[in-house]
């Protein structure tokens, strides 16, 4: 079994959970995006000897919750609140951004496969990463310090280059996280869903005329759709306003 490192109370408590694991119980493991849930919920597994792949279960839905499984993981502080009364026991990651005391232990077991080792210890480039907020947690340090320029692509260098390696859907969940935490300070419930999506269309027909030089007849022929209908969707969304486009 891997060592849970750091001097946080979340690695504390992450050592803890595993040290009193027992093979009758159910387990829930929450926290955001890259704290370390499906790393923990992986030696949980290894120690009560179970099949990882059987025994653990990414809850994305209060209905996960009834899928066979002895393992549960969230993303979701509501699913971890409804779950936790249901399992023998649970925990809950505190991200990286509350337990900057974890950094230095994380940074120098990363640095083993890094080629800047010796850079990243240096102690302007140890505060560039201590101060930095870490939106993608343990996942996202462990990219920058194993990748070849280290420290020079965290996000607020070269944010393109650290995101790429993550899906659409990783970032779109990501983004979504925030934008329910705030739900009802920007949207009202009964026209949430249609807003979400005509943002996400327009971001994504935008991209689609770029391709195509603006021109809407390619565009309509590349996302096969009338040309008509990507009139009046062009309309509708306000694109017409902001593009300089052509009819061919």
């Amino acid at each position: 079994m891997k060592k849970i490192l750091g001097d946080s109370a979340t690695a504390k408590a992450m050592r803890q959970f595993l040290r009193e694991a027992a093979p009758e119980k159910n387990y829930l493991i929450g926290g955001e995006y890259g704290t370390g849930k499906g790393f923990l919920a992986s030696q949980l597994a290894q120690k009560l000897k179970r099949d990882e792949e059987k025994s653990i279960v990414r809850v994305k839905s209060e209905g996960d919750f009834r899928k066979r499984g002895s393992i549960f993981t969230t993303e979701r502080r509501d699913l971890f609140e409804i779950g936790k009364s249901r399992f023998a026991a649970s925990l809950w990651l505190a991200p990286l951004r509350e337990r900057t005391e974890d950094l230095a232990a994380l940074i120098g077991f990363f640095a083993n496969d890094s080629e800047i080792a010796d850079e990243l210890f240096q102690t302007e480039n140890m505060a560039l990463l201590t101060a930095y907020w870490w939106p993608y947690n343990i996942h996202e340090l462990k990219r920058v310090i194993t990748t070849k320029e280290g420290f020079k692509l965290l996000p607020h260098a070269n944010i393109d280059r650290v995101l790429q390696n993550f899906s659409a859907p990783e970032l779109i969940e990501k983004k979504l996280e925030e934008f329910w935490k705030n739900f009802g300070q920007t949207a009202e419930s009964s026209n949430v869903y249609r807003l979400f999506m005509e943002s996400v269309e327009k971001v994504f027909v935008k991209s689609a005329l770029d391709y195509c030089g603006g021109s809407i007849g390619k565009t309509a022929n590349l996302l096969d759709i009338h040309r008509n209908t990507l009139t009046n969707k062009l309309q509708k969304l306000g694109i017409c306003d902001e593009e300089n486009l052509s009819d061919s």
